[in-house]
């Protein structure tokens, strides 16, 4: 019988413990993509007191020291004190898997030299954009990224467009479990704009800074520039772009934007996350699917799991890793020209 791949989880929240379910109801099927049993030997949780688990229950600081464990898998969240386990596990061997946009967008070139690092559930969750870019168009020349990234803000977009207000379409996505209690990571667009600094790292092959990338959230957003989109046969969608303007500079944003009712990205409802990517060579594509959920993400870190299971080499870290000696690129908003035909 195969050796199992033991991994150790940090945090088990809605992802976590989504991540879980699946570990144990999908054992089978699981093995027999990656190769072997995925065996989940310890968590790890901030109040473990009470709390039932489907493995044993360990401070954090144990499971990443664990050394009978080849990897950690890190879903609790924040910048601390998960940025400082994942360093740690990485310096110990291990691999590990987040789904941490924050950590990566910040910290990622740097973490990705200590180890092999994997993030596909970092950014837009069920859509395969990570591995997309850092594999199948790791040899190309992207010249734009352009997409919708975050479901909470595209679902209070929609209810606005359909003639509610901004604060009673808030309220009903905290009701629906879309925005959390202080939405502003959303609604300031610091969530978009971690994950397209991820995107543009893997897309561009130039060290980003986030918190370079002009933000423009939505809640000033009001009926009169709703009903003014209308009128021009568009609705307004929040947009992360990016594009290459010379060798090492780099345009990009996130901010409402006026899309032709007749582009794809118009069409991208609800809690769904599209990314439009222009390619040299692959020319244009489109990537739509669920950005957000406990089981999109759990999904996207299974497909982390198996590929380390497997002894696939972590594509998307070794880029990263690549750019840690770089300089920081220089980075301008997009202005007013669209960055690609499909979100103009």
């Amino acid at each position: 019988m195969p050796v199992p791949y033991r991994i150790g989880l940090l945090g088990l929240g809605h992802v976590g413990g989504a991540l879980a379910r699946r570990l144990v109801e999908d054992a089978d099927r699981i093995a027999t993509a990656a190769g072997r049993p995925i065996a989940l030997e310890a968590i790890a949780v901030a109040h473990p007191q009470g709390r039932s688990a489907p493995a044993p229950l360990r401070p954090a600081n144990e499971v990443v020291g664990d050394a009978k464990l080849d990897a950690i898998v890190e879903l609790m969240g924040g910048l601390e004190p998960a940025h400082t386990y994942i360093k740690a596990a990485l310096q110990a061997g291990r691999q590990l898997i987040t789904a941490n946009k924050q950590v990566i967008a910040t910290h990622g070139p740097t973490l990705a030299r200590l180890g092999p690092l994997r993030f596909e559930a970092s950014v837009a969750s069920a859509i395969p954009i990570v591995e997309t870019l850092a594999e199948s168009l790791g040899s190309d020349r992207i010249r734009a990224v352009t997409g919708i990234l975050n479901g909470t803000t595209n679902s209070i977009l929609e209810a606005m467009g359909a003639g509610s207000s901004y604060a009673d379409a808030l309220a009903d996505a905290q009701r629906r479990g879309l925005a959390e209690a202080d939405p502003s990571a959303d609604v300031e667009a610091h969530d978009p704009a971690a994950k397209l600094a991820i995107i543009a790292m893997l897309a561009f092959h130039h060290r980003i800074d986030p918190s370079q990338i002009a933000r423009v959230g939505i809640r000033e957003l009001g009926h009169a520039e709703l009903l003014n989109a209308r009128e021009r046969g568009c609705i307004v969608k929040l947009i992360a772009a990016a594009r290459t303007v010379n060798e090492r500079g780099i345009e990009a944003d996130v901010r409402p934007r006026l899309i032709p009712r007749d582009a794809p990205m118009a069409r991208v409802d609800g809690a769904m996350n599209a990314i439009a990517v222009d390619a040299t060579y692959a020319g244009p594509l489109f990537l739509q699917g669920v950005g957000a959920g406990p089981d999109a993400a759990a999904s996207a870190v299974l497909a982390d799991l198996v590929r380390a299971a497997r002894d696939i080499p972590a594509s998307a870290g070794a880029l990263l890793a690549s750019l840690a000696d770089q300089p920081v690129a220089a980075i301008a908003p997009m202005g007013s020209n669209p960055p690609y035909p499909s979100a103009s």
